[in-house]
């Protein structure tokens, strides 16, 4: 069965999944003055009552900087809240109202916010975890392992616990790509590709990572995953690579569904590397 066979097959299950979550925490929070600057939470059972809090994993989603809405991934935060943490979506700037670096700014601020009021909602401010698809990968990476952002959100590296990116683009040169030339125009070039921090020393002190590559994927190359991880690595960070057969770009972050999880193990592969909650 072809890509866009299994993909046909998906949609009717895929749109259930884009409808309105149940309530599992407050929704729409504010964390800065954009009308993009907001975030949902979702809690896991018992969250705010237990003696110690729990770790807090924040998504960040994909479109290309383009496009792409929180509101769609009800089912990444129910699925991790279900598992025990504290999870939180964020929705960002994006193209044209934003370009790089933009979007990775505003990504900070939200972790910022996360770090200053996830406590009262059962979350551990000092146990924090990235996690993007695609686009929302690289913006999770970079955040990862150039300590620049973080560090202008007052927000010490050593909060984060680890970044978990999910078919990203982390080695791309988006000066070469006529659709994303623009979004990236106005930063220098090197600054735009996570790869680069990891070769030049943000290994040091850095989180480790889990990086998902799709055997399918045909949007972001093949070599993303493994050449950060292997970057990293020589570094001396810790990175662990993992492609998974038989799926493609969007099918990655479908298979956390309860629905789909059979496409890939991505949720219990993140549980392991996350650890108990």
């Amino acid at each position: 069965m072809n890509q866009l066979a299994r993909t046909l097959l998906l949609l009717p299950a895929l749109a259930l999944l884009a409808l309105p979550a149940a309530a599992r925490g407050p929704r729409d929070i504010a964390y800065g003055p954009d009308r993009r600057h907001k975030l949902d939470l979702y809690l896991p059972d018992g969250a705010g009552s237990d003696a110690k809090p729990r770790k807090t994993l924040i998504f960040i989603h994909g479109g290309g900087w383009r496009r792409g809405n929180k509101n769609r991934y009800g089912f990444v935060g129910r699925a991790f809240a279900d598992a025990g943490y504290v999870v939180v979506l964020i929705n960002y700037r994006l193209y044209p109202r934003a370009r790089f670096p933009g979007f990775v700014e505003d990504a900070a601020r939200a972790v910022a916010w996360v770090r200053e009021n996830v406590r009262r909602h059962g979350g551990d401010p000092e146990h924090i975890y990235l996690m993007g698809h695609s686009a929302g990968a690289h913006i999770a990476a970079l955040l990862a392992l150039d300590p620049s952002y973080l560090k202008a959100a007052g927000v010490p590296r050593k909060t984060i616990g680890g970044m978990i990116g999910l078919a990203g683009p982390y080695v791309f040169e988006p000066e070469r790509l006529p659709r994303l030339a623009e979004i990236f125009a106005a930063h220098p070039k090197p600054n735009a590709r996570p790869v680069v921090f990891a070769e030049n020393g943000a290994a040091k002190n850095g989180p480790p990572l889990l990086l998902l590559s799709a055997g399918l994927d045909t949007v972001v190359g093949a070599r993303n995953g493994p050449g950060l991880a292997e970057a990293y690595r020589r570094a001396g960070g810790t990175a662990t690579a993992r492609s998974y057969p038989g799926i493609g770009h969007g099918q990655i972050v479908i298979a956390i569904s309860k629905f789909f999880h059979g496409l890939a193990p991505v949720l219990d592969d993140t549980v392991r590397f996350i650890g108990k909650p």
